[in-house]
């Protein structure tokens, strides 16, 4: 019996197992192989995992998945605008913002490692191996002029304009303008541009800055025209046939002026005692105790007499006749080489003596006045409300800064003479006028005067709201023929200068009208009862208490007519 072929034919029938496992190994690991291949294939355009576009993470997307995602931030989320309480959305796109998407995507494709190599993309994708992480920042543009253009309409809808500046003819009082504010453009781009680029919400809210607008200051237009309406409704036709009125406002602090037919020549009345002052310290370089006693008599009282004796003072002649005329010839000169290019004084004022009428041949105005009103204005003296206005200005400036006056006469006026000018002009109360429109206690620096057709007043005004020169003259027609002007021409003066004063003082107006003392007319007067207690320094003083009541032994009435004090003929 063979038992060794049996065994023979049973090795001949086995199966290479390792062989077969290994080839079934090797085809697995190459489908395996075949379906990431294919999958890495498949995902060769999308874009790599650890990927951030703009702030915005985009791994993995499609470019066009990306592209959307970033625009949702940038593009579609509005910029919010806050500005004085009002919510505005801006779209990005009125702003002509957009973002440069091929130039973002091109960045993160140079920057991904799979665009290095292929097959080394595969390896890193077979053993998924982490890729360098890839951060493309935000590529985008807008238009700057786009968003000023939209800036510049906002600005127009929303800003806040200043309240404008008026005046209540009800009240004579005048109400300031209110602050406005606007955007600050230039600043508001600035903001909203860095919200444009940035893609939290928090940071794409913004308030918009604003610049105060300051509030509009009263024109010296809108005083003008007040004065002209307050004329209007009181029935004073201001450049008529029958009545006339000439205005002058300085600001003593800007320059500002107004002049309503200032130009036009008047009776020089009493203020024509203002260039005989200015003279008389011209030509006196020390004013002695009774000259000083006659400059009072003629600002405080008007004294006539005593005006005529100041004039004689600065001329020369043979006699007295022929020095008061030299003297109204250096009032006048002087005068007209002041500016007041309109005035003049060529007679003595009228005392009642013969012998002091005469006219004598003085300096007379080379400049034509305004001819085109007539005012019936005084042949022997005339000035206007300009001109009475500048020479106020001028005693102001030298009072003040040692010009004025004493720019044109340097060797002549001092300082101290201006400021004792004003002095003496302060000294003047009357209770009517330009006094009457400002509040009890404010100083008034003035001259007043009226005659059978004019009424006159010239002063300057020291107000808390600022300095100020006020000259206005009325003239009316003598119709009824009394030689007297009407107490509705002094109460229309006192209205303009309650309604200047509440100009240059809009917060503390004087709103009511202050009843005179005398409804008839003006208060008394008052000076020293001797020429040595005048003390041209303080012309209160031996004159009046600080209520401005007469102290015991001055002199109530005027010189050569004092008399008990009866409380201003109450």
């Amino acid at each position: 019996m063979q038992y060794g072929t049996l065994r023979d034919s049973q090795r001949g029938l086995q199966l290479p197992w390792l062989e077969i496992v290994s080839a079934i190994l090797l085809l697995i690991a190459i489908v395996l192989g075949m379906i990431e291949l294919v999958q890495y294939s498949n995902t060769k355009d999308s874009l790599q995992t650890d990927l951030t576009i703009a702030g915005i993470p985009v791994g993995g997307l499609e470019p066009n998945e990306a592209q959307a995602r970033w625009e949702a931030v940038y593009v579609d989320q509005p910029i919010m605008l806050l500005y004085e309480g009002n919510t505005i959305m801006l779209d990005p796109v009125v702003a002509g913002f957009d973002t440069n998407s091929e130039a973002m995507l091109a960045e993160a494709r140079a920057q991904s490692s799979r665009e290095k190599s292929f097959w080394l993309g595969f390896w890193n994708y077979l053993w998924r191996r982490p890729v360098a992480a890839v951060n493309v920042p935000l590529d985008a543009d807008y238009s700057e002029g786009d968003l000023r253009n939209y800036l510049q309409d906002l600005a127009a809808r929303y800003d806040a304009q200043p309240g404008e500046a008026g005046f209540d003819m009800g009240t004579l009082t005048f109400r300031s303008g209110t602050a406005g504010s606007r955007l600050d453009i230039d600043a508001a781009a600035d903001l909203i541009a860095q919200a444009l680029f940035d893609p939290e919400p928090r940071n794409r809210r913004v308030v918009l800055p604003t610049v105060g607008v300051d509030a509009p200051r009263q024109e010296f237009a809108t005083l003008r025209q007040a004065i002209l309406d307050l004329m209007n409704a009181r029935g004073f036709v201001y450049n008529g046939d029958q009545t006339l009125a000439s205005v002058y406002v300085l600001d003593l602090a800007t320059g500002a002026e107004i002049a309503i037919l200032a130009d036009v020549p008047h009776s020089g009345v009493s203020t024509i005692k203002v260039p005989i002052m200015i003279n008389l310290f011209r030509n006196r370089l020390i004013i002695d105790d009774y000259t000083a006693y006659l400059l009072t008599a003629s600002i405080l009282c008007s004294e006539n007499s005593a005006s005529n004796f100041l004039m004689q003072l600065t001329g020369e002649g043979q006699d007295e006749r022929s020095m008061l005329g030299d003297g109204l010839n250096n009032v006048s000169c002087t005068a007209q080489a002041l500016g007041a290019e309109h005035t003049f004084i060529s007679a003595p004022l009228y005392v009642g003596d013969p012998s002091f009428v005469f006219e004598w041949p003085v300096c007379r105005p080379q400049a034509s006045a305004n001819a085109t009103y007539n005012t019936n204005p005084d042949l022997y003296s005339q000035t206007t409300a300009e001109d009475m206005g500048q020479l106020l200005t001028e005693i102001y400036d030298c009072a003040n800064s040692g010009s004025g006056l004493m720019a044109v006469y340097p060797e002549d006026i001092t300082q101290t003479e201006c400021q004792q000018m004003i002095e003496v002009m302060s000294g003047n109360r009357i209770d009517r006028l330009i006094e009457l429109g400002v509040p009890l206690g404010t100083r008034v620096a003035h001259k007043n005067g009226w005659g059978p057709e004019t009424t006159g007043d010239a002063g300057i005004i020291f107000s808390p709201g600022g300095d100020y020169i006020l000259v206005m003259y009325t003239w009316e027609l003598d119709v009824d023929g009394n030689n007297l002007p009407t107490l509705a021409s002094w109460e229309l003066i006192e209205e303009v200068s309650r309604l200047v004063y509440n100009y240059f003082n809009p917060s503390e107006p004087m709103i009511q009208r202050r009843e005179p003392i005398n409804p008839y007319g003006a208060i008394d007067c008052v000076v020293t009862a001797t020429e040595d207690q005048v003390n041209l320094n303080d012309v209160d003083e031996n004159r009046v208490d600080e209520n401005g009541i007469p102290l015991p032994g001055a002199c109530y009435g005027g010189p050569g007519k004092c008399r008990e004090f009866d409380n201003w003929g109450q």
